[in-house]
């Protein structure tokens, strides 16, 4: 007879409510350095202030962009490598001096982690209550981290969220146009895409296509042929070494910032192994993650099975992204929703696997300490280690049909764990 050990829910609350707590400490600790420019929301602020003033076709000129961001910081930056139609949100912000803007920004971004927590509360057909997603979605530092640098990824997050809600009210057209909307981070939207293509999910990508047509044409007209051609440079240049050298002088990518599957080969492998062995390992790694979000997007139709397969879609995209920085890591905090949702409503946490592997994964993608300690170590990539075990756990349930056994009702009792 297997014993039984008590998870207090209120245990979870309050390490939840610690991380949260430290979150916004360090947040907050970052507030002089974000009001000196010294994060990545100047690039944003100056581009569209480039944009406004009629210097538009000017956007990936090093110089020309760095003459503008000396109106707010010190810093020299690298041209902007997202499409420009994202600019058009910036440009009610050049209105406002950098602080106020700045802080509109990050208003606005809390905003829109409410609406994820919204989205995934309605979306999800088991799960957590309206409370505990947000808190859920507060307590994970790389959202914190996302508002610390004023980067967008929690628009990203949001626009994902929103494609899921839409997507499971049977509107896949409308889902796939939504996710088009987020191709100012490709590297996260193009593969997922390729996932719901091969998994037949013709629907969604016929929404897509449109919506990414779309959003190159406002881009074509925001900076023009000359300044498309200049985007393309900069993306062929961002992943190369050889290519655009002036660039490369001027644009360090730190892959040991990395938390996907790049970053953890920079880690793993020595510096003496050939490039080809490298570039041999992540193009097997990232075919096996695109084949295994196809595989889990084709062979969920509705309910909680398709929650679980979405969010090993999305988990597996944010592992093989080629370029990835840990605010990018936000992404994940979906597949930890839904796996959180499973978890809430099943009847015991016995039943989503190994309890204790459950739990040290939760400890471990929620730790707070453990993100500041990669991202100062330059060793992020160690997070796919967690993250691949959570997708293991998700495609567990999927196939020993968890989904169907989880209650149609929230637990508010404590979670039973069997100790032998």
């Amino acid at each position: 007879m297997r014993k039984q050990m008590h998870l207090d829910r209120r245990v979870v609350y309050s390490f939840l409510f610690l991380m949260l707590a430290t979150n916004a400490a360090v947040f907050f600790a970052a507030g002089k350095h974000i009001l000196a420019g010294e994060n990545d929301f100047p690039v944003f602020y100056s581009n569209a202030q480039m944009v406004r003033e009629g210097q538009a076709a000017r956007l990936y000129d090093f110089d020309a962009e760095n003459r503008f961001v000396r109106r707010v910081s010190d810093v020299r930056r690298a041209p902007n490598n997202h499409l420009p139609y994202e600019l058009l949100v910036f440009i009610p912000l050049t209105y406002l001096r950098f602080g106020a803007a700045h802080l509109l920004w990050s208003l606005a971004s809390l905003g829109m982690l409410v609406g994820v927590g919204g989205l995934m509360r309605s979306a999800v057909s088991t799960g957590l209550s309206f409370r505990e997603t947000l808190l859920t979605t507060l307590a994970f530092f790389p959202v914190w981290y996302c508002l610390l640098q004023g980067q967008d990824s929690i628009l990203l997050v949001f626009l994902f969220a929103l494609s899921f809600w839409l997507w499971k009210r049977g509107r896949d057209d409308a889902a796939g146009f939504a996710l088009a909307m987020g191709l100012f981070r490709p590297q996260l939207v193009l593969p997922f895409v390729l996932a719901a293509f091969l998994a037949g999910k013709w629907k969604f990508v016929r929404g897509f296509v449109p919506g990414a047509l779309f959003v190159l044409v406002v881009s074509m007209w925001v900076v023009g042929v000359h300044g498309m051609g200049e985007y393309a440079r900069i993306l062929l240049s961002q992943g190369s070494l050889g290519s655009a050298s002036a660039l490369s002088q001027q644009w360090q990518v730190r892959v040991g910032l990395m938390p996907t599957l790049r970053g953890l080969l920079s880690i793993v492998l020595p510096a003496s192994a050939p490039a080809n062995i490298r570039n041999f390992l992540l193009l097997c790694g990232t075919s096996l993650g695109l084949l295994w979000a196809a595989k889990a997007l084709g062979g969920a139709k509705e309910g909680a099975a398709f929650d679980m397969a979405f969010a090993s879609a999305v988990g597996a995209v944010a592992v093989v992204s080629f370029h990835s920085l840990p605010h990018d890591f936000s992404l994940i905090i979906l597949p930890l929703l839904i796996a959180g949702g499973a978890l809430a409503s099943a009847d015991r946490v016995a039943d989503c696997g190994n309890p204790y592997t459950c739990v040290t994964v939760g400890f471990l993608l929620f730790f707070t300490g453990l993100y500041l300690v990669l991202i100062y170590a330059e060793k992020v990539g160690l997070l796919v280690l967690p993250t691949v075990v959570l997708l293991w756990l998700i495609s567990d349930w999927e196939n020993s049909r968890l989904p169907a056994r989880l209650a149609r009702h929230r637990r508010v009792g404590p979670l039973s764990i069997p100790t032998s």
